[in-house]
């Protein structure tokens, strides 16, 4: 992904060297300025959350998170361990809340537990299509954005965000369970124990 980026931020500057060599300069500042910007006002909206995640991960409100989310967890990902149920609630919770980028940790946290060989297994790729597609109540990283940029309404998004998601989030766990069936009902429960 970095030899993308290099090769299109490359091509972008030398076709505005060669059509607006004298503006080159400025694009370059004005740009970094405005993406510094951007990265600012999210910093407070990511320090909230990520705050939130972690009080109520020594609050032991993960494990009670975790349990509310223990049957639909159990219908998309089948039986999985105790702490990869919980990350994998706490990666719903984050997308529920609109906070892609706080829910990627626990996404990755749950992967390394549930992934033991190479092949991606079932849930594997549910987890995958569930945190891409992220059904999203409240999208806060796009409403932070918004309003950044001077949005008069950010919050306006609200209705169209939650409906596309649904959509997308439907259709992905349709097509993982048309690829890879239902989930197995295997003997190991989630403590990781074997009954």
């Amino acid at each position: 992904m970095n030899i993308v980026w290099t090769v299109v931020t490359v091509v972008a500057l030398v076709a505005l060297t060669i059509t607006n060599p004298q503006s080159v300069l400025t694009v370059c500042l004005d740009s970094s300025a405005q993406a510094l910007t951007t990265a600012l006002g999210l910093v407070g909206v990511y320090c909230l959350w990520l705050g939130i995640f972690e009080v109520a991960e020594r609050c032991k409100l993960v494990e009670g998170l975790s349990k509310c989310f223990a049957p639909l967890n159990k219908f998309l990902y089948g039986n999985v361990e105790k702490a990869a149920s919980e990350y994998i609630s706490l990666n719903l919770a984050s997308n529920l809340l609109g906070v892609g980028n706080a829910a990627t940790p626990s996404a990755i946290n749950a992967i390394q537990i549930m992934e033991k060989e190479e092949k991606l297994s079932r849930s594997g790729a549910m987890l995958f299509v569930v945190n891409a597609t992220s059904v999203q109540l409240i999208p806060t990283t796009v409403i932070g954005l918004r309003a950044s940029m001077g949005s008069a309404n950010p919050a306006d998004i609200l209705l169209p965000n939650l409906l596309s998601t649904i959509v997308t989030s439907v259709v992905g766990v349709a097509l993982v369970f048309l690829m890879y069936g239902k989930p197995a009902q295997n003997p190991t429960c989630l403590t990781g124990e074997v009954v």
